[in-house]
């Protein structure tokens, strides 16, 4: 079997869009889409046969006049609306099919260009296309995010004209939808990092360290952006894959599940995690673990805690999300301890332990809920930055109620704390009826988010913009790595 390598974005190395958008290529889900798409677009737009462009949106709205710029470069050759698409002769030509189209148009579309690029939130691509963790050929996101990018990472592959991620940015604000949820989502994280007096966390769920976004939680912890991350274990545990110098791998179509399985090849969406790897994490965690006598609990944050000063005292050229964690005084909360790989070697090992005779290591997680309890009553604001939802989002939402219903049934102990700042980055929408949708609206009627904070909302695959708010702020702030403990 032969599958090609990933590589986690290191936005150290990328001065410019081009440079965060050629790196996207050996990531995962989203990031992979775009990275991957603009490398066929400039395929297209290099060849004596000029790609298409279809589109069936308003001709002068910022979008529509984006576009045409595609064909005053003479990247393109024409634009053409769908359904007079669908009447004209077969030329075979490649398309770019920006945004959707009705049914009567696709069977045309799907059949008649050489090769066409899809780029829509609605899933549309020719069928058969795209299949279980394999989508070539398609961005499924909001062109008017998407295109943007793609125009700038062009301008510098082709004509060398390169573009700063800050005047991305303010060109997006724009062009509406998801184009400027982003640009207000990094004027609200510009304010929430400009607010000395903030206690500032991360909270992230979805297989972002297997989609090689690691080194972007690293540049957060290590600039100071955030002080504390909340996350599931899953993240964590994928997360020393990568800290300990193993790889994952992209997911080659040509095997079945059935086929991976048989060799120990564990597939998220369209990666590899081999169970090799998973084996030498519990090896690295086996060390932390055997170090103690089990004589008192330990938390999910001090067991991160005791991780991170083995991979900083072992693993000194590699970077990764415990090791700057424990270098920046960062606190790794994972409210969810038991479901993940950590969780699964801690079962293990602890049974190892009672056949040795040994203490078994408990693990408490009502020491967090007072630490969480701590750090929040401590600062005299705090704000969320959130990547999906599910129980590391809420974990840390919840510390408010938590307090609200202390304080009533104990009597006031704590002063009433509601974050003040939220960013969220999650395609899910409200009606779905899960929390990862649910908004700050919503959180303010549970006493959560205060009434006149600051929030933004960006509906997108985070593997798409996260990078270039990270980036972003990198640039605007002027954040420079701390210099380690």
């Amino acid at each position: 079997m032969k599958f090609e390598e990933l590589k986690s974005l290191d936005l150290r190395k990328c001065d410019t869009v081009g440079d965060i958008v050629e790196a996207m290529r050996f990531c995962a889900f989203g990031a992979r889409m775009l990275g991957e798409a603009a490398r066929t677009i400039h395929e297209m737009i290099a060849s004596k046969k000029k790609p298409v462009i279809i589109y069936g949106g308003l001709d002068h709205s910022p979008l529509g006049r984006l576009l045409q710029r595609f064909v005053e470069n003479k990247w393109c050759g024409r634009i053409v609306p769908p359904s007079q698409y669908a009447k004209r002769a077969a030329g075979r030509e490649s398309a770019i099919v920006v945004g959707g189209f009705s049914e009567r148009c696709a069977d045309a579309i799907y059949k008649k260009p050489a090769r066409a690029v899809f780029i829509n939130p609605f899933d549309m691509a020719r069928p058969g296309q795209i299949r279980d963790g394999y989508f070539p050929d398609a961005v499924f996101a909001d062109p008017r995010f998407v295109m943007p990018i793609i125009y700038r990472a062009l301008d510098e592959w082709t004509n060398g004209k390169r573009s700063t991620v800050g005047s991305l940015i303010s060109d997006l604000a724009s062009y509406g939808g998801v184009a400027s949820q982003v640009s207000k989502g990094a004027a609200a994280l510009r304010k929430m990092m400009r607010d000395k007096s903030c206690l500032r966390f991360l909270t992230i769920s979805g297989a972002m360290t297997v989609g090689k976004m690691d080194l972007v939680i690293c540049d957060m912890v290590e600039s100071g952006m955030i002080h504390a991350i909340s996350s599931t274990g899953a993240l964590m545990a994928h997360g020393l894959v990568s800290s300990i110098g193993l790889k994952h791998y992209k997911y080659n179509p040509a095997y079945d599940d059935t086929a991976l399985a048989r060799r120990k090849l564990n597939r998220v969406t369209d990666t590899l995690e081999p169970e090799t790897n998973l084996d030498t994490v519990e090896e690295v965690i086996g060390k932390v673990i055997d170090q103690l006598d089990g004589s008192r609990p330990l938390s999910p944050t001090a067991l991160n805690r005791l991780v991170g000063k083995h991979l900083a005292e072992n693993y000194p050229n590699d970077r990764g999300i415990l090791k700057s964690a424990y270098l920046h005084g960062a606190p790794v909360f994972v409210p969810a301890f038991v479901d993940s790989e950590l969780g699964n070697d801690l079962y293990i090992h602890n049974l190892k332990r009672k056949r040795r005779g040994k203490r078994p290591i408990l693990i408490d997680l009502e020491l967090d809920s007072r630490a969480l309890i701590k750090l929040v009553t401590q600062a005299r604001r705090f704000g969320i930055f959130t990547i999906g939802g599910g129980v590391p989002r809420n974990n840390v939402q919840n510390v408010a109620p938590l307090i609200e219903i202390i304080n009533a049934r104990m009597g006031t102990i704590y002063p009433q704390r509601r974050f003040t700042y939220g960013i969220r980055i999650c395609p899910d929408r409200p009606y779905y009826g899960h929390l990862s949708g649910c908004t700050y609206s919503e959180n303010e009627s549970w006493r959560k988010a205060a009434k006149n904070g600051v929030y933004a909302e960006i509906q997108a695959d985070a593997t798409q913009v996260w990078p270039f708010l990270v980036k972003h702020l990198m640039e605007t702030l002027q954040f420079r790595k701390k210099r380690q403990r």
